[in-house]
């Protein structure tokens, strides 16, 4: 049985931008499912974790499947390690260079609360992408700017959650 050699957005598909938002669980695991299946298809795929510096799970399976991914090197609730900021600097110019099928900014959001990138910086993103790639974005309180130009908003929102009686994140569920 020969395996299906098409590529991503062959023909006249074009690039989306979509948002994945809200407080409850499973915005980075969406992203991450999504980069799974675009480097199934054998599309290009970048990742760059704003606010995240832990090396998890999802690490070991994206070098196995071929995905770069990039990380904050100061990590959760940091402030801003350099103006502009390495990790928008590395989108705007995956972005614009066409590198990627697929980029996702997780954790973007955060970057945005932290002061780590401008809300205006984040939007300009949003122009500098071509018309094949697909652009993702992740993090509580996406701000009703980007909402208003994505394609695809998702809100993740909790309606019970184990944290809540004590749990710590788990190794292989939550990180």
């Amino acid at each position: 049985e020969a395996k299906d050699s098409k590529k991503m957005f062959d023909g006249e598909e074009r690039g989306k931008v979509q948002i994945y938002t809200g407080c409850g669980k499973g915005k980075s695991t969406a992203a991450f499912g999504l980069a799974m299946r675009a480097a199934g298809c054998g599309g290009r795929v970048f990742i760059i974790q704003f606010q995240k510096g832990l090396r998890c799970g999802e690490h070991e399976s994206a070098e196995k499947l071929g995905i770069e991914l990039a990380q904050c090197p100061k990590g959760r609730g940091s402030g801003p390690c350099a103006s502009p900021c390495p990790l928008l600097a590395a989108a705007r110019g995956i972005l614009e260079r066409g590198d990627a099928d697929l980029l996702i900014l997780d954790e973007i959001m955060a970057a945005m609360r932290y002061g780590c990138v401008a809300r205006e910086e984040a939007l300009s993103l949003l122009d500098a992408r071509g018309e094949k790639t697909e652009l993702v974005l992740t993090g509580r309180g996406a701000p009703a700017e980007l909402i208003e130009r994505a394609d695809l908003v998702t809100e993740m929102k909790k309606i019970k959650h184990y944290y809540d009686d004590g749990l710590p994140a788990r190794r292989g569920i939550e990180y």
